[in-house]
């Protein structure tokens, strides 16, 4: 089975863009509980 050059840089290139995605949607998800977390902690004082 021979892949081509360009096939395999396309393969890398899609495997960076979806990791650099799921980072991303990690890193929202983390700071928009952390506002949460920071509303509870002002209401309970």
């Amino acid at each position: 089975m021979n892949i081509g050059r360009p096939k395999i840089i396309a393969i890398i290139t899609g495997f960076i863009s979806i990791t650099i995605c799921v980072a991303y949607l990690l890193l929202i998800t983390i700071f928009d509980f952390r506002t949460y977390l920071n509303d509870q902690l002002s209401n309970i004082t």
